[in-house]
């Protein structure tokens, strides 16, 4: 315990043990430490009388303008700069040991994560997958109960780790990192990523950061954490110069791209369909650490589909390198599966039914125009999200009414506002000749699915993976796979 009162500089009452540390006052058990940090909405101080109630043996905090008369609670002015050290020495294990690929954009993080740990499991290396699905090790059921951010937090990441109950000095870990962690410096402490990849960056979340640049410095913030392998898609690559920390860094970026034959990492599809596709990769200028692949050509086939998702891989592929990879004949990663709910083609039904995730309306572009070609006609149910940026609500619309014969709009979390109201939001300058609204998102399916002819196809959006509706507060029971399978089966 001396160890632990040493790194936070404060003397705990006596008899204090410590076995658990948290900054979530709803995770309190027997000798845990709450950690009172800033949040998104509140100071965590906010919470320490609610975390001393619910058990906690002290509470820590760093917000001065907090009091309490209490021998329980400590102020400690740069909190945030020991947190590392300190789980370090309560765990028992250093989290700077471990491997991380770090992954972030607006769309895709999830797909490149979970494929990147699919690689590395499947090449014999031990690997943790933690993102928006939750937690996976090695090929172990994905799990939950962790944390419901895409990115936990430090407390949480050191629980997971700890959970893995691993022999290995180090773990491989394939991490989603959305803006909202790397505005609140949710990895803080965590000193070299292996590899950190900036898929796309389009706009969303702009009720969160207020406007697309505050979007986007949070993205480029992945790249304020030391690593040798940056990778960003060449579109972006001019923004670079307006972020100080990249410039010493500047030669560590690498451009990925399927457009410029001389990007940094140049990357070509030779085939693809629902079935199976083939591409290559071309390896103009690597990485730092891949540079006796310089010159080199990588082919590969998989069963992912469509275009976009190639992509995710490539930048899974080039995070952990080519060195278990021939160039001399083609790699076969048929193995490979895209996560539940993503550009999900479901198997043994009568129909086309696609599941996908895709909840703005860059993501619905990429997708819908992607599948368009492989149906003679698309059907597209999806509804908008309540209590956030009601601005993309009527590009989303006009996006599926763009690729469909006909649009069913529907519910998706509509949290606080009414359907009604997120309908008349979405309208707005839209032609709605083929939409049809249907506030009940299982009858808004089985409508959908009795529309399909042969060769078209029913696409679901919104909700992917998701196992619940959000309405007022409450988590409602609810799955787009369970509707599909009752239609069905």
């Amino acid at each position: 315990m001396n160890k632990l009162e040493d790194i936070l500089g404060v003397k705990f009452p006596k008899g204090t043990n410590i076995s658990h540390a948290t900054n979530d006052s709803r995770k309190i058990k027997k000798d845990s430490i709450f950690f009172g940090l800033l949040g998104t909405k509140k100071h965590g101080s906010n919470y320490v009388e609610e975390a001393l109630n619910h058990g906690a043996a002290i509470a820590v905090h760093d917000d001065k303008n907090y009091e309490l008369n209490s021998n329980k609670v400590f102020y400690i002015k740069d909190l945030n700069k020991l947190i590392i050290k300190f789980l370090n020495e309560l765990k028992g294990i250093d989290i700077n040991n471990n491997n991380f690929f770090t992954f972030t954009g607006t769309n895709g993080k999830t797909s490149s994560a979970f494929l990147c740990h699919q690689l590395l499991s499947y090449i014999g290396y031990e690997s943790i997958y933690i993102g928006t699905l939750g937690v996976m090790h090695n090929n172990k059921e994905i799990q939950t109960s962790f944390s419901t951010k895409t990115t936990p937090s430090i407390f949480e990441l050191f629980d997971i780790v700890s959970s893995a109950n691993s022999d290995m000095d180090s773990l491989n870990i394939c991490i989603e990192v959305s803006s909202h962690a790397l505005e609140q410096d949710r990895l803080l402490g965590i000193e070299y990523f292996n590899s950190a990849s900036i898929l796309n960056i389009n706009n969303d979340h702009i009720d969160y950061h207020k406007s697309l640049k505050s979007y986007r410095d949070a993205k480029f913030g992945i790249f304020q954490t030391k690593s040798n392998v940056m990778l960003i898609k060449a579109e972006l690559e001019d923004y670079s110069s307006d972020y100080s920390y990249l410039k010493k860094n500047k030669i560590n970026l690498k451009t990925i791209c399927n457009t410029n034959l001389f990007a940094d990492i140049f990357f070509k599809i030779e085939k693809s369909s629902i079935k199976q596709s083939e591409f290559y990769i071309l390896l103009n200028n690597p990485p730092k650490s891949q540079e006796h692949e310089i010159g080199k050509k990588y082919r590969f086939k998989c069963d992912l589909f469509p275009e976009f998702n190639i992509e995710n891989l490539v930048f899974a592929i080039c995070s952990i390198g080519f060195d278990e990879f021939s160039d001399s004949s083609t790699n076969n990663l048929r193995y490979l599966k895209l996560p539940i709910g993503r550009v999900e083609l479901i198997e043994g039904i009568s129909n086309n039914v696609i599941i996908d995730y895709a909840h703005n309306e860059h993501a619905m572009d990429s997708l819908l125009s992607s599948i368009k070609k492989y149906f003679d006609n698309l059907i597209v149910v999806f509804g908008c999200g309540g209590d956030r940026d009601k601005g993309k609500r009527s590009k989303m619309l006009k996006t599926a009414i763009k690729y469909s014969s006909k649009v069913i709009f529907t519910s998706d979390n509509i949290r606080h506002e009414t359907f009604e109201e997120i309908y008349e939001d979405s309208k707005k300058d839209n032609k709605l000749d083929s939409v049809i609204a249907i506030k009940d998102r299982k009858k808004a399916i089985i409508k959908g699915s009795d529309m399909l002819n042969k060769d078209d196809c029913l696409v679901v959006l919104g909700k992917g993976h998701e196992q619940f509706q959000e309405i007022e507060g409450e988590f409602i029971n609810y799955s787009d796979h369970e509707v599909i399978n009752e239609i069905y089966n």
